[in-house]
């Protein structure tokens, strides 16, 4: 498992977890995003290998998932992006159109 230390965060990471997980500010994003990140033990590794999908769970008071890049140029991951950490949505969705086609 990759481990990330002190990843640079966008300014467009804390306004995507302002706008889908919590309308703190912008301190209180950064601090939470970062906090976040360095509690998780679920970090996958996408196929194009130079980007990473950083998940938190419960019992930290926010749960989402950080995407990171290797920036060259920093020489250090950049966390670009924060989704929601529930994929409940996409589970249901997956789920509803598995059993639409099934009966044909």
């Amino acid at each position: 498992m990759p481990e990330i230390v002190s990843p640079f965060i966008t300014s467009h990471a804390v306004e995507q977890f302002q706008k889908r997980i919590s309308p703190l500010g912008d301190d209180a994003a950064l601090a939470v995003i970062r906090a976040g990140i360095e509690q998780a033990t679920n970090i996958r590794v996408l196929p194009d290998g130079n980007t990473w999908r950083i998940r938190t769970r419960r019992p930290f008071p926010f749960e989402f998932r950080a995407v990171c890049v290797m920036d060259a140029e920093r020489g250090s991951p950049v966390v670009v992006t924060i989704l929601r950490g529930d994929s409940k949505v996409m589970r249901k969705l997956r789920r509803r159109t598995q059993t639409r086609w099934e009966h044909l």
